[in-house]
């Protein structure tokens, strides 16, 4: 057997509202969230910037561990707000937050890791939102950091609906399962798998049809109408 090639975990927290939440306490739901930004924001379990390293920055910028839907670091101002606004959505929605594993070496042969959290938070997550029955991804509240503090290169993400967002037969509404299905995350596993594999099987391919074109146009002449 061999090890899987990435690893998928993912847990919620009920919506204070929601009707299925037997255990309502919203204080210790608000201090789980603050708790969450605080750990995926850590500094002690960021990946080392080099170019930090060798001009003396490291650990001085105002930006922090934690990645926002356009790409960008979130700086401590923008993690406080998110607190705020967890604790109000969290009213409503499900809390997801998860977890994805990687083997080092698979991520190293295969991907740049700055390249892999960008492809992750613009591409991969807003797909698996799509699968996930999301309506509209602007209606949507997540996040990912990178943490290197295991033998293992491993994501945390979590996610919220800011509004009603789950399509139904009465229109939008706040999703009421929490649990993901298998097809779901079977569906974010193969999308990072292919994610990362990506520019190792199509990059070669390109090339090889690149020069078969460049062959083609040999024979043709660029001053004629056929040559497109």
């Amino acid at each position: 057997m061999t090890s899987p090639k990435v690893i998928f975990n993912c847990k919620f927290t009920y919506a204070i509202n929601s009707p299925d939440n037997k255990n309502i306490n919203k204080e210790r739901a608000i201090k789980k969230i603050n708790g969450m930004f605080d750990y995926y924001s850590d500094d002690k379990k960021r990946a080392m910037n080099m170019f930090d390293y060798y001009t003396g920055n490291l650990n001085k910028s105002e930006n922090m561990n934690l990645v926002l839907e356009n790409g960008k670091y979130a700086t401590s101002d923008e993690i406080a707000k998110r607190k705020k606004q967890y604790a109000r959505y969290l009213e409503n929605s499900h809390l997801w937050q998860g977890v994805i594993s990687f083997n080092n070496d698979y991520i190293n042969e295969n991907i740049t890791i700055d390249n892999l959290e960008q492809k992750m938070i613009k591409k991969v997550i807003p797909e698996f939102f799509k699968k996930c029955g999301f309506s509209d991804i602007n209606k949507m509240s997540y996040q990912i950091a990178l943490h290197t503090d295991t033998d293992n290169l491993h994501f945390h993400f979590s996610f919220i609906e800011k509004r009603p967002n789950t399509l139904s037969k009465d229109g939008l509404v706040y999703r009421r399962s929490g649990k993901l299905t298998k097809a779901e995350i079977d569906f974010m596993k193969n999308s990072i798998v292919h994610t990362i594999e990506r520019e190792k099987i199509y990059t070669p391919l390109l090339k090889e049809t690149n020069k078969e074109i460049d062959e083609l146009k040999k024979y043709f002449n660029p001053k004629e109408k056929n040559f497109i």
